[in-house]
């Protein structure tokens, strides 16, 4: 992994259209961009287009990243909002929030879905669950539990409040659980 020193000299290189120097940035920070969408994506091919979709934003806009926000927090927002966008334009009935919210159903607070995911099976299954979130649920649910960036470098990603953030992750987690609890159920 390059340091950020490093990081920032590839980028003022690549600032000057060196191609080379931007081929290094996309070599280091591509399996980040390609995990990233094909977590939220769930589809090679899709994935792949996300991640060429993201490099070409980030040639185009390189002049506009403001050296201050780490250069991998960057790169999530600009993955984040090319999946999302394709997630909408996937989900044929996006659930709203307020859906979402009607949709769950209690569940105690007892019950602990990090303590679950120790068996690969169960790691399994909830990645399932997670393709049936809505899609701003998914991306949250991705961010934090999967990727485990923490709740200020989610809201610069996704531009949401902490406590939106927090509430969706929430709802995420509930549904996750519920759909883990109906399993539990029916055996």
């Amino acid at each position: 992994m390059m340091n950020q020193e490093k990081i920032q000299e590839l980028i003022s290189r690549s600032r000057k259209e060196d191609m080379k120097a931007f081929s290094l940035l996309l070599s280091e920070f591509q399996p980040l961009v390609f995990r990233l969408a094909f977590r939220l994506l769930c589809d090679e091919d899709e994935a792949k287009d996300i991640v060429q979709e993201t490099f070409v934003k980030v040639w185009l806009a390189l002049d506009k990243y403001n050296d201050e926000c780490r250069f991998s927090t960057w790169l999530y927002k600009i993955t984040y909002n090319a999946c999302y966008d394709r997630l909408r334009s996937l989900r044929h009935s996006p659930l709203n929030d307020e859906t979402a919210y009607l949709c769950s159903v209690d569940v105690s607070s007892g019950d602990d879905i990090e303590s679950t995911v120790v068996n690969k099976q169960l790691k399994e299954l909830i990645l399932r669950y997670t393709d049936e979130l809505s899609p701003q649920q998914k991306l949250i649910f991705t961010l934090r539990d999967i990727e485990e960036l923490d709740v200020p470098e989610v809201e610069v990603i996704t531009g949401l409040s902490a406590g939106i953030i927090k509430s969706t992750l929430y709802l995420a987690r509930k549904n996750i659980r519920n759909k883990m609890n109906q399993i539990d159920n029916d055996l």
